[in-house]
């Protein structure tokens, strides 16, 4: 009796269920509570993100490098980028951000070429990304300093030159990067601010040059709507947005069109099947925002990542982020306020009791993709394993700056044997539930654990909203032999 009920411990513990149906293969996919929400908070690609800086002739902070005139203060001052990065990272290790955007000032440069010290510089901020697992949200800026156009900005030949060094350090370098923020003119390359270029119809030149430079499959993303219908209409569908100025509210600095403009109306139309992501303006900068209001613009826009270095907890205060943690977020609450309600054990604990959630914990765990498996069975035919499960997204958005979600096979050494891609990720919109299938080749001999692997460009694996095994990036569904 002893020896039984040790034997049914044993089979209580094994981290995957999975049974015979005649020939079928039932995998068993729990929802994961929300006591272990968390788990998902390294998935790649989405959620909360910080900022960080660097003038790439220094290696330095560039906000800290420059005067209120625009005069240079030299190489050695200011923060060390790369150690900022690190100082933001302890500082929200709570908030677990796998994004940071990232200023790269070519201001010391807007009359030359970029030289090796450059490249080194912005390698090396590259590689402690890649150490870190976080991808950025890149942006290349001249005017770091508001009111100095004639003193930081470049002239348009020197700028697509640069537009031609910089093509070759972003496909070495895709693998970190989460998206291209355009950049390049207008104060802090926010593309405001500079009339001459629209006035001179430049803008279609300059933005037409940023698509070319970039990897084909890296998402783009503009500031304003006008920047984006600058852009060729055969690469428009390349372009996203960033709002840089979040209010919640109809506001002119959003997107630089209140919401009953054609332009925001364009947003609108587009955000779902486009990367989007943004800021809160400064706390001291704010106006009288509601976070229900703000958390809803998010949810309503398809966000994939919002700052959580903005209006958060700057300064030592509690901005509108830090409210969101006061707001106790129900099922109830979220309907009466227009928002998607999830999957029910988000709001429970471990034994199934209700969880406390707040706001902040569902903007937190719902921007961008949140996918949730279900109904998952294989079959083996012919030396193909053939999965067929629904994947549904809770998410505010489609996991657009992923690279694939794919059925795997995995051997006893956690290597991906065998692998064949599960759906398009665009159509993996906010809400939607898609019944996907996939037929991988099965290794003669030997036992292996089949899984969904969705990952982004450098390899980094997401979670599943399942109560499953996750190794090695890999959400395991059970073995088939």
């Amino acid at each position: 009796m002893k020896r039984l009920l040790i034997l049914c411990l044993c089979l209580a513990l094994l981290p995957v269920t999975a049974f015979m149906e005649g020939e079928i293969m039932v995998f068993d996919t729990p929802a994961l509570s929300g006591k272990n929400a968390r788990q998902m908070l390294k998935n790649p690609d989405r959620g909360f993100r910080i900022e960080n800086y660097m003038n790439v002739d220094s290696g330095r902070n560039g906000l800290q490098s420059y005067t209120v005139h625009g005069d240079y203060l030299g190489p050695n001052m200011g923060e060390d980028a790369i150690g900022a990065l690190m100082n933001r990272l302890y500082d929200y290790n709570v908030e677990s951000p796998t994004v940071s955007q990232m200023y790269f000032y070519l201001t010391e440069y807007r009359d030359r070429d970029l030289d090796q010290t450059a490249f080194d510089n912005m390698n090396a901020f590259f590689q402690a990304c890649r150490q870190q697992k976080i991808t950025l949200a890149l942006r290349f800026a001249y005017i770091v300093t508001q009111g100095q156009e004639a003193k930081q900005e470049p002239s348009l030949e020197q700028m697509l030159r640069h537009m031609e060094q910089l093509k070759p350090l972003l496909a070495e370098n895709r693998d970190v990067l989460f998206c291209l923020e355009a950049g390049f003119f207008g104060e802090w390359g926010e593309q405001s601010g500079i009339a001459h270029w629209r006035g001179e119809g430049k803008v279609d030149e300059i933005m037409n040059a940023i698509v070319r430079m970039c990897p084909a499959d890296l998402p783009i993303v503009v500031r304003y709507d006008w920047v984006r219908q600058e852009t060729a209409a055969t690469m428009r569908h390349r372009v996203g947005y960033h709002d840089d100025y979040i209010v919640g509210f109809s506001h002119a600095w959003s997107f630089g069109s209140t919401w009953d403009s054609e332009d925001f109306q364009r947003v609108q139309k587009n955000c779902e099947r486009v990367l989007m992501e943004g800021e809160m303006p400064w706390a001291q900068q704010c106006p009288d925002m509601d976070p229900w209001a703000v958390v809803k613009y998010t949810h309503d826009l398809h966000f994939t990542a919002l700052s959580c270095y903005h209006n958060y907890r700057e300064g030592g205060g509690k901005w509108i982020l830090w409210q969101a943690r006061e707001l106790e977020a129900t099922p109830e609450t979220l309907a009466q306020h227009g928002l998607s309600v999830p999957y029910d054990a988000w709001f429970q604990d471990l034994k199934g009791q209700p969880l406390k959630r707040t706001l902040f914990d569902y903007v937190r765990d719902f921007l961008g993709y949140h996918i949730q498996a279900s109904d998952a069975k294989a079959s083996i035919q012919d030396s193909k394993v053939r999965l067929s499960l629904n994947l549904t997204n809770y998410g505010f958005a489609a996991p657009l700056a992923l690279e694939d979600i794919e059925a795997v096979l995995v051997n006893e050494a956690g290597e991906i044997v065998s692998r064949a891609s599960l759906c398009t990720l665009n159509k993996l919109t906010a809400g939607e539930s898609l019944t996907c299938t996939a037929a991988l080749d099965l290794p003669d001999g030997g036992a292996y654990r089949l899984g969904v692997y969705i990952h982004n460009h450098a390899g980094t694996g997401a979670k599943m909203a399942n109560d499953i095994p996750f190794e090695n990036g890999v959400n395991i569904l059970g073995e088939v032999q």
